[in-house]
């Protein structure tokens, strides 16, 4: 089912006002041109930024629709269990007609050891399985960042979803969010993860297709 329907004007008018709700709780200048670039809230960037610091953390993100920006923390975030598609707007009704804005889909945790990236595997333990108990550090850690989160976490890593067939790969139209032991990087599209990822000695799991390889595991 679509989404809302808004002209591009509104939504800017919501997003503006939305970045100034940030300022006001802190965020800086880096939280909000990433807002404008990835369709995050800027507080929530400003929350992982914090907390990947504390934690020595490498979380990547795959991003909403830019406008989605304007709809963190009044609209709930789409549920797995949802699969139409979000509209131009970063919205969409489940099959009940409640309005959903996208939400984040992390691509894969990592901690930062001092001199490389050891993986946190967030997903089933049994791989390929759509559902299932995750590990002890994987659910520590998304418990704590939906604990802070406006927009939740709805799901495990994609990365980590070791299934060629079901999983979505990558596609150019997706863009993504790195955030760094702190930083923030922007990703316009997979050509430039998968270099982020080369240059971060992590490895890849998509084929020159997009397709996920079926590759990696706990």
């Amino acid at each position: 089912m679509s989404g809302l329907s808004v002209s591009q004007a509104g939504l800017d008018d919501r997003i503006r006002n939305k970045a100034n709700t940030a300022r006001g709780a802190g965020a800086d200048g880096l939280d909000i041109r990433l807002m404008y670039e990835s369709g995050m809230d800027a507080q929530d960037i400003m929350h992982l930024r914090q907390f990947a610091g504390k934690e020595q953390l490498l979380i990547v993100i795959r991003c909403p629709k830019r406008n989605a920006a304007a709809f963190h923390g009044d609209l709930p975030a789409k549920t797995w269990a949802t699969k139409s598609k979000t509209n131009a707007t970063g919205t969409v009704r489940d099959a009940h007609g409640n309005l959903m804005v996208s939400d984040y889909d992390m691509m894969s945790l990592w901690r930062y050891n001092g001199t490389g990236y050891r993986k946190i595997y967030v997903s089933a333990l049994e791989p390929g399985a759509v559902r299932g108990p995750w590990g002890p550090e994987a659910g520590r850690l998304v418990r704590a960042m939906n604990g802070f989160l406006i927009t939740k976490i709805q799901h495990g890593c994609q990365d980590d979803f070791i299934n060629a067939e079901k999983n979505p790969g990558v596609k150019m139209a997706d863009h993504f969010l790195a955030i760094d032991v702190g930083h923030g990087v922007y990703l316009p599209n997979p050509i430039f993860c998968e270099n982020f990822y080369k240059a971060h000695g992590l490895p890849w799991p998509y084929d020159a297709s997009g397709h996920h390889t079926g590759q990696g595991g706990p």
